[in-house]
């Protein structure tokens, strides 16, 4: 320690989604810490918010920010800019159930020889 340090240290602790971009920011925690006796100091996160059930890289939505993005966090098929499959279900995060995929009209071929009826 310099002469001219202070005896105070902040740590500040942050939770990010699939990297460390300002808007994928999900959770942060701030404490200061004085050191003006001796002793240990320490600090529970007990509540910081890093829910990912499915573990897909992606947070469900809650916590003091509420800023997680996965849609569902029971699939981990489902997160921001997955794959939009033709389930039923809203895959990539946008609100919207099948996003982008071609519905086409199909019909059955009973007798096999590829025209359908």
């Amino acid at each position: 320690r310099k002469a001219d340090w202070g005896r105070d240290v902040e740590i500040t602790v942050r939770v990010f989604e699939k990297g460390c971009a300002a808007e994928q920011l999900v959770d942060e925690r701030k404490q200061t810490f004085s050191f003006a006796s001796a002793g240990r100091q320490e600090w529970l996160l007990e509540n910081l918010h890093t829910d990912d059930v499915d573990g897909d890289g992606f947070v469900s939505p809650g916590g003091p920010m509420n800023r997680g993005s996965d849609c569902d966090d029971l699939r981990e098929t489902a997160f921001p800019g997955a794959l939009e499959l033709c389930n039923g279900l809203d895959d990539n995060c946008d609100g919207r159930m099948e996003t982008g995929v071609v519905n086409k009209v199909w019909y059955l071929d009973h007798d096999r020889d590829g025209f359908g009826r």
